[in-house]
């Protein structure tokens, strides 16, 4: 690696910071891992605040680029290094474009109800208590999920067909998550989560990600 950019993942301990974490765990690159676990004082990190003034992790370093957005990230290592594997369809074709539909959908329409829960359930003294939100928030998401059952309903073990892509992990984040807040996902996703996340590069993800100190932080939350 000598001589190459140096790729850098600032972010640990939650659901969104694991993403970039298991994209390069699957592509097998070597990173750096900067601890900045969300709501502790390693937010207030100088060289953190100066590349993210907004404040949200995960962000990614890959030489001068700095890229925030978990989904971006994802999409933007499994294009930079194809050579690794097929973690996604060929730009601008078909197969491309239902990839991307299902990793966008997954972050607007699982991801952004849970972040409700997050919020005002996890986090009441900071956001409020809000406790039709998050009712509601929890009969959206069930909704939406079947929609990823209805995609696996011919059997195959991966939304694409056979092979792992970016939608999978995007959307085992998203059904991981989901399972924690203790909303039931059924039998069928339950199976695809196991399917999906039974690979070495989500555990090697889950040592880089979830860290004693992120665990700590997460149990205080």
């Amino acid at each position: 690696m000598s001589g190459e950019p140096t790729l850098r993942v600032w972010g640990v301990g939650t659901s969104r910071t694991i993403r970039p974490h298991w994209m390069l765990c699957e592509l097998g690159l070597p990173y750096e891992t900067r601890e900045i676990i969300p709501r502790t004082d390693s937010m207030d990190d100088p060289e953190f605040v100066k590349l993210c003034p907004r404040g949200k992790v995960p962000l990614l370093q890959d030489g001068d680029l700095v890229l925030g957005e978990s989904g971006a990230i994802v999409s933007y290592l499994a294009d930079r290094h194809r050579e690794r594997g097929g973690f996604a369809p060929e730009p601008g074709t078909p197969a491309r474009a239902l990839c991307d539909e299902l990793w966008l959908f997954a972050l607007m329409e699982l991801d952004a109800p849970l972040y409700v829960l997050r919020r005002h359930e996890g986090l009441p003294e900071i956001y409020g208590e809000a406790p039709a939100a998050t009712r509601a928030a929890r009969d959206y998401f069930c909704r939406q999920a079947r929609e990823i059952e209805r995609r696996l309903a011919d059997g195959r073990p991966q939304l694409l067909g056979d092979d792992f892509s970016i939608a999978d992990l995007i959307v085992a984040t998203c059904l991981g998550w989901a399972r924690f807040v203790g909303i039931e996902i059924g039998d069928v996703l339950d199976a695809y989560l196991a399917r999906t996340t039974d690979r070495e590069g989500y555990r090697q993800a889950v040592l880089h990600n979830f860290t004693p100190a992120a665990v700590a932080a997460l149990q205080r939350s």
